[in-house]
């Protein structure tokens, strides 16, 4: 249907009608020939035309602020610290230097280390990488819920023997429930222990600890559906 009010995006003159109907892209008679010819293009990026061969110009501002950013101002990509131009700090390519680490970067700006030490073997299905079959399979079943995990966010507490700070590492912590979760084979008798032992810890520290167990992978859903639907 011809529209009267359609103008060219380049010219401003009014957009080409054919046979009754306005162009999609609104482009004049002249400018839809030189379409035609090849003479001119859209830009995929920002849908403005430009001369073929020619970057756009959005293209070019993005080439002249890449030009133009002071190699100062970059931060290194692990701990977001001042790297002068590096993708590391010093402290950082020390400690990770001949090392393969896994790094997930979001948002252009948040990065999460995957795998600091290269031994986590096993793959969930966000990508993530964790040590063991079992820690894969709850963590998949978070993932495909939309449940936001921290994989082995530490827990820092006092020890009463020692007087010591020691750190819990955690399988995983749930920031949006305020929930941590353990997983524990009951089956060796050295975890049995340590299951008693971290329990206690968190009922010092008034933190919430869901601690699985063999059985409960057989139905991840049935363990920890009550825990994080039912609020």
């Amino acid at each position: 249907m011809k529209n009267e009010n359609s103008t060219c995006p380049i010219c401003g003159n009014p957009t080409s009608i054919w046979y009754g109907n306005a162009r999609k892209d609104k482009l004049c008679r002249e400018h839809a020939q030189q379409m035609k010819e090849g003479i001119i293009e859209q830009c995929p990026n920002c849908g403005k035309w430009h001369t073929t061969g020619k970057p756009c110009e959005c293209k070019s501002k993005a080439i002249r602020y890449s030009e133009n950013v002071n190699n100062s101002e970059l931060t290194c990509i692990i701990c977001g610290e001042p790297s002068n131009g590096k993708h590391f700090c010093r402290s950082c390519y020390a400690k990770y230097k001949d090392r393969s680490v896994d790094i997930r970067i979001t948002h252009c700006t948040e990065t999460e280390i995957l795998d600091e030490y290269g031994n986590l073997i096993y793959t969930c299905d966000d990508g993530r990488k964790v040590r063991s079959r079992a820690e894969a399979i709850i963590c998949s079943w978070l993932y495909n819920n939309k449940i936001r995990i921290k994989y082995e966010e530490p827990v820092y507490y006092r020890d009463e023997e020692s007087g010591e700070t020691k750190t819990l590492h955690p399988d995983f912590f749930l920031p949006d429930y305020e929930l941590y979760i353990e997983y524990n084979e009951l089956s060796n008798p050295k975890y049995l222990k340590s299951k008693e032992y971290t329990q206690k810890i968190y009922d010092k520290l008034g933190l919430k600890v869901l601690i699985m167990t063999d059985k409960d992978l057989q139905d991840v859903a049935a363990c920890l559906k009550p825990r994080l639907f039912v609020r």
